[in-house]
């Protein structure tokens, strides 16, 4: 065996502890806990899924039609666009919700890209998310 793979090897069996590895995975929590305004917009999210009002799985669910259908082709395409990653970014607030990780730095990081992302499409397209 080559230094460079036996070197590898060497680095790898490093993260073969589970409990190492598990605790490396947690989420680091958040002293002061995630904002008000995150909290109730997370609650509010929470709320949509749980009512199947949002489907994780489907970005169209994510669209409120009586903004969108206003929109050119063109503007139509990037909420399309980022529907799909708002989606994907709800699916880890909710498996962070479901695992009790709320006041957690990556809950709120998340919280706040969500947020910055709805806000700067809807300036230029109305109310174009149900969040």
């Amino acid at each position: 065996m080559n230094n460079i793979a036996k070197g590898e090897k060497e680095q790898k069996s490093v993260f073969v502890d589970k409990k190492t590895q598990e605790e490396l995975n947690k989420p680091l929590s958040d002293p002061i806990g995630i904002s008000r305004e995150n909290h109730d917009f997370l609650e509010k999210i929470v709320d949509l899924i749980e009512k199947e009002k949002i489907d994780l799985y489907k970005p169209e669910t994510l669209i409120n039609r009586e903004y969108y259908d206003k929109l050119t082709e063109r503007e139509q395409g990037k909420a399309d666009f980022e529907a799909v990653n708002l989606l994907s970014a709800l699916r880890e607030i909710k498996d962070l919700y479901d695992l009790g990780k709320i006041d957690t730095y990556q809950m709120q990081n998340l919280l706040e890209r969500i947020r910055n992302t709805k806000e700067r499409l809807e300036e230029e397209g109305g109310d174009l998310f149900i969040i």
